[in-house]
């Protein structure tokens, strides 16, 4: 009796297999999906892969234009990187470098003046024998740095009457670098004076019209103030009319 049990219960397990081969069930449902494999391939090429060193040697902007240096690594097992650069937190260009070490160069326009910063953000890569690359997102690593964009200085200039004889102008200054010079000049009906030197405060004779001058023509005077900063450069011309009283 026993050697018959076993007969029938391995011809039951040769026939199951024969119906489930047949249905094409369970050999092919064993196998992973070939899209699954070939995910997990690529997770695979980046585990343990690092940006080992990532520096900015410089970075500064010159008539609007920013440019930037530095150096990258990269572990062992990945051969390249790719490097993102940051202006003001707004991504500007990217670069891919192939090798485990090298340099970095960035340059962007359109860089206003005052401070800014530029964050430069690396990731690992691998590129295999048929040139397919593999960016590996999960182990970034940044750094960043501060640089500014020269302003040329500004200025602008408010006047009062502190008596009938006298107008009385304050230049105010900003941006630039360094010390401010002020210079001054008024102009007649049109016509300029040279400018000369001064201070940010300046005091013009300009005789306002009263009863007792009342017959005298009045004529247009206007008064200019600018400065020079450190690095010899100019700004703007702020000025202010008046009449005054004209005697012939």
């Amino acid at each position: 009796m026993k050697p018959q049990k076993t007969i029938r219960s391995l011809t039951c397990s040769l026939m199951s297999g024969l119906l489930l081969a047949a249905c094409g069930g369970a050999a092919e449902d064993a196998l992973a999906p070939a899209e699954e494999q070939l995910g997990t391939r690529e997770s695979a090429l980046c585990v343990g892969l690092t940006v080992s060193g990532l520096n900015i040697d410089g970075v500064s902007s010159y008539e609007g234009v920013a440019a930037g240096a530095g150096s990258w690594a990269v572990s062992s097992g990945a051969n390249g990187v790719r490097t993102e650069y940051y202006v003001d937190g707004v991504l500007k260009s990217a670069t891919e470098y192939l090798g485990t070490s090298g340099g970095w160069n960035f340059s962007a326009g359109g860089t206003t003046c005052g401070g800014h910063t530029l964050t430069v953000k690396a990731f690992p890569m691998v590129v295999d024998s048929a040139g397919t690359r593999t960016t590996c997102y999960d182990s970034p690593r940044s750094v960043t740095a501060s640089f500014s964009q020269y302003c040329a200085p500004t200025t602008s200039l408010s006047c009062t009457r502190p008596s009938n004889y006298e107008v009385r102008c304050t230049g105010s200054v900003s941006l630039g670098t360094g010390t401010h010079t002020a210079y001054w000049q008024d102009s007649v009906l049109g016509e300029a004076n040279p400018w000369f030197q001064g201070t940010l405060t300046q005091s013009f004779g300009c005789e306002a019209r009263t009863y007792e001058n009342k017959y005298w023509p009045l004529q247009t005077v206007t008064f200019s103030f600018k400065v020079q900063d450190s690095n010899g450069n100019w700004s703007n011309v702020s000025s202010k009319s008046y009449s005054c009283v004209a005697y012939y």
